[in-house]
């Protein structure tokens, strides 16, 4: 069966996105070593997670060229059961790597909040938040291994008296809480940021580097939206804008959480001697 030109362009996408994330993880550890600073949490969070997303992407592209996506699920039965059969044991990782990739994108950009700006009822607010997005993951999870009786109904549709309960709740509850956490730690940093005591205009730049993830917020939205019409009954067809989104979502909060730190790297490749802007002499408050 070949594949729909739709699942190909998805692939492409996927694939170059996820070379974007390693980029930027790499000039992240590269701005380091030109700093001579140490790894820190950010950074082993950061690390953590470009290894989950690029879980994910590989997970999403093996759907894409090995587990008929794209493929209406009566069709699939009738001509390539044993696709269906790969497609169903690939959602629960698939999950978990997604699940995994997002907690620590956040945990990174969290860390880095604490480190780029040390006031106390901050850092607080900080941590809380990362103790609520270690949660949600927990929470995911266990929802991942829950929702079918017995569990390993989750990936054996061939158990008898096998079923899994509502699904397409827990599914949306995930992506909403997903989507608000994602939200609050976009604003979290933007009081922060204007009472710097540094140029306007580079006010903006930063603002705009730390900004980036309302596209991961909009990416979470859009999950949403299409996790309210997914229909389970033709998950191979219904399923393409999910494996998107879900693999999108963690790749591009890789580049996200990188960005703000690899100035120094760019600095070297193209000739610029500026000081960081996330160095310390950048992010003195009034």
């Amino acid at each position: 069966m070949a594949l729909p030109p739709t699942i190909v362009g998805i692939n492409v996408v996927i694939f170059i996105t996820t070379i974007f994330a390693v980029t930027a993880l790499g000039l992240r550890l590269w701005s380091n070593r030109i700093r001579r600073a140490p790894l820190i949490f950010s950074d082993y969070m950061a690390i953590v997670a470009t290894i989950f997303a690029a879980g994910t992407a590989g997970v999403c592209l093996t759907l894409g060229f090995a587990a008929g996506l794209g493929v209406h699920l009566p069709e699939l039965i009738k001509t390539s059961p044993d696709k269906l059969v790969l497609h169903i044991k690939l959602f629960i990782p698939a999950q978990l790597l997604w699940a995994a990739a997002n907690t620590c994108v956040k945990l990174s950009i969290l860390s880095l909040y604490t480190t780029l700006f040390p006031a106390k009822p901050f850092r607080r607010v900080c941590y809380g938040t990362m103790a609520v997005s270690t949660a949600y993951f927990v929470t995911v999870l266990l929802e991942i291994f829950l929702r079918c009786k017995p569990v390993q109904f989750s990936w054996d549709k061939s158990i008898v008296d096998g079923t899994c309960d509502g699904q397409n709740t827990a599914f949306l509850v995930a992506g909403i809480t997903n989507l608000v956490i994602d939200s609050f730690i976009v604003v979290l940093p933007m009081p922060m940021l204007w009472r710097l005591q540094i140029a306007k205009r580079k006010k903006i730049v930063i603002a705009g580097m730390f900004s980036l993830g309302a596209v991961i917020c909009l990416l979470s939205l859009l999950r949403v939206i299409w996790l309210v019409s997914w229909d389970l009954n033709d998950q191979t067809y219904s399923g393409v804008p999910g494996v998107i989104y879900s693999t999108l979502e963690p790749v591009l909060g890789v580049v996200n959480a990188c960005l703000p730190t690899i100035r120094p790297a760019l600095n070297r490749l193209f000739g610029h001697h500026h000081s960081s802007l996330e160095s310390p002499a950048c992010m003195q408050r009034t």
